[in-house]
This record gives C-alpha cells, sequence and structure tokens, in this order.
C-alpha cells in the first residue's frame, strides 16, 4: 500500500514538474513571438518613405540649396544695403514655401555640391537654373519644367567669334557642374578655362582673359545687356534645356506640390510677370 502510494505521489510530483515547466515554455515562446513582433514593426516603420511634406510644416521651414552667382537665376542683391539673395528661382522657392505654409531658407552653395545636398538631406531640394537632363535623372527627379531655355555663347565684340565653330582653338570659359561645362567639352579643339561662379567668368571675358563663356541664354542675355558696348551674344542655341526644381526620388508627395505651384503659376498669368522681371527688365551689376 506504501508501495503504491509512493508511486502516485512521484508521478503527481512529475506531472506537475511537466505542467511548470511547458507553461514557462508557452511564457517563454510567447515573449520571443511579442519582441519579435515589435522587431518586425520597427523595421517596417523605418522602412516607411518618410513624409517630407509634413516633416517640412513641422519644422516651419522649407530648405532650398541654391548657387547665387547665376543672374537673374539668383544671385547676391546689395542694392538696399543688405546682401540679400534674389532671382527669378528664388521667387519660385517662396512660392513654393507659401504653398507649404512655412518660412524660405536659402543656402547658398557651389553648383556642383546641390545635388549631393539634396540626396544627404541636407536641403529639401535644389533650385538653380538645372537643365533636365538623363545623367542627372539617375539620381534624382525633376519637377515638371518651370521655363525653357537653353545653353548660349557669349563672347567680347571684336574677338571675331560668330558661333560654336569658331571656338576651335579658343579659350572658353564655363562653370563647374553645369550642362554648359559639358557641351563645352564635346568642342573639338576648345580649351576650357572652369570656375566655380558665372560672375568670375564674366569678368574674366570682359578682361579678354578668356575668348567666350557658354551660359544659359538668360543669364548671357543678362550681361549682354548690361555690358551691351562690350559683349555680344553669337551664334544659336547650343541646347534646348528645360529648368525644373530637384528633388529626391523618394519626395513624391514634396513633387506634387512643386508641381502644383508651378502650374499654378503659368495658369494665373504670375509665371510670365515673373519671366518678364527677371529676364527682361533686370540688369545684373558687373
Amino acid at each position: 500500500m506504501k508501495k503504491h502510494f509512493k508511486i502516485t505521489a512521484l508521478l503527481m510530483v512529475i506531472l506537475l514538474m511537466a505542467t511548470v515547466l511547458f507553461g514557462c515554455a508557452q511564457k517563454e515562446t510567447s515573449q520571443n513571438n511579442q519582441s519579435q513582433q515589435q522587431t518586425n514593426q520597427q523595421n517596417n516603420n523605418s522602412n516607411q518613405p518618410v513624409d517630407t511634406v509634413e516633416a517640412i510644416k513641422k519644422a516651419g521651414k522649407l530648405v532650398v540649396g541654391t548657387s547665387a552667382d547665376y543672374p537673374p537665376f539668383e544671385f547676391h542683391d546689395i542694392s538696399s544695403g543688405k546682401d540679400v539673395i534674389a532671382g527669378f528661382d528664388i521667387d519660385l522657392a517662396e512660392a513654393i514655401a507659401k504653398e507649404l505654409g512655412v518660412e524660405l531658407e536659402i543656402k547658398d552653395m557651389s553648383f556642383d555640391t546641390i545635388i549631393s545636398a539634396v540626396l544627404t538631406k541636407k536641403v529639401d531640394m535644389g533650385i538653380a537654373g538645372f537643365t533636365i537632363t538623363e545623367e542627372r535623372k539617375k539620381s534624382v527627379n525633376f519637377s515638371i519644367p518651370y521655363i525653357q531655355g537653353g545653353q548660349q555663347i557669349i563672347t567680347y565684340k571684336g574677338s571675331g567669334i560668330t558661333g560654336k565653330d569658331d571656338l576651335k582653338g579658343k579659350t572658353v570659359g564655363v562653370q563647374l557642374g553645369t550642362t554648359g561645362e559639358e557641351i563645352a567639352k564635346k568642342i573639338e579643339g576648345a580649351k576650357l578655362k572652369q570656375f566655380d561662379k558665372v560672375d568670375t567668368a564674366v569678368l574674366d571675358l570682359l578682361n579678354k582673359k578668356v575668348d567666350a563663356v557658354i551660359v544659359d541664354f538668360a543669364v548671357a542675355k543678362a550681361y549682354a545687356s548690361q555690358n551691351s558696348d562690350k559683349l555680344e551674344l553669337v551664334g544659336n542655341l547650343l541646347d534646348d534645356a528645360a529648368k525644373a526644381v530637384v528633388l529626391r526620388k523618394e519626395d513624391e508627395k514634396l513633387l506634387e506640390v512643386v508641381n502644383k505651384v508651378i502650374t499654378d503659376l503659368k495658369n494665373s498669368g504670375e509665371l510670365d510677370k515673373m519671366v518678364q522681371k527677371w529676364f527682361v527688365e533686370f540688369k545684373p551689376k558687373q
């Protein structure tokens, strides 16, 4: 009888231990599953695209990268006694900031660093007379065009240059990282002199240290108008280039906002007024 009792007690102890162990195992499994679910949720959240529009509104400002050496697109205006960055692109940036309901912050930098600044999120977008090219489209998105343009040769009067074919053996000034630089590289026999800033290139042209400069038509026209006794535009446009805003590929909502602003400016006639203001009436100071 005692033996039977001992066996029964032993079985009950074993059963109790098994129940406890099973319960612990279930709890550990549940905890592991919960932890894995949290990890998966965190990973899913990290993979979600950031809503840049909301981030900009939360920050209260739109940060735009530009290169303020390219009148009339963007330049340093000191006419009021203060150094203010102004121009066609700045007016466009102001319109985008207004649509978002935020302040505008302009970051002035070298042209050839703007796309990198956009991609590394140092700025929200780049507005600096960017020409839409297939090469650039590999890394960034472009808005719809806000203005048509093209590269133009500007030279000093009496240079003997009448078009692209006359640039063989000549020294041609270009700005680093621009479409004008890429076009100049393809002109047989042309000697390139590269500049960080366009105004420095034009100054060299006025001093006849370069024979010609290749820049956007609007910029060339502005400088030629200001120096009509010394400079002139020659030849046809070297390309047919549309200008657009540069954005990161993932910022699709922000792209929609920019495209809406450009479309509204066109439909309202405000874009035509901006063109008149900056490309007809404006004269850059040299």
